[in-house]
């Protein structure tokens, strides 16, 4: 029970964006990273959730809703990038937010899956 809830707590720190000693926020931090598994349900639960309008396995022509340019575009930020983008949306470009439809664990396990499709 106590394990359960230190992972809770750590995801909801990882969401939230923990603050540093100065009052800096750092970056959010993919608590799946590598983790094959993850990225395995990712993968599921990208094509339950978002291929409607990314495509299926994040492959669509539409080059504004390519997920698969992620780190080309954002870099050393994807990972906040998404993450805020899809718990915040970006109402203005069609994109929901989806903080009150997916928990964090769902959040981070579609990230996963995106790492590994990331273009070169």
């Amino acid at each position: 029970m106590a394990r359960l809830l230190l992972t809770v707590l750590l995801l909801m720190v990882v969401a939230r964006g923990a603050l540093a000693g100065d009052g800096e926020v750092l970056p959010a931090a993919n608590p799946f990273e590598g983790q094959a598994g993850a990225a395995d349900e990712g993968r599921n639960l990208f094509n339950e959730t978002c291929s409607h309008c990314h495509g299926p396995d994040a492959v669509t022509s539409m080059a504004e809703r390519n997920l698969r340019k992620l780190r080309i575009h954002y870099g050393d930020q994807m990972a906040d990038v998404f993450h805020k983008t899809v718990t915040g949306g970006r109402t203005e470009l069609g994109m929901p937010a989806w903080s009150e439809v997916l928990d964090e664990k769902t959040i981070w396990q579609i990230y996963t899956y995106l790492q590994t499709v990331q273009a070169p």
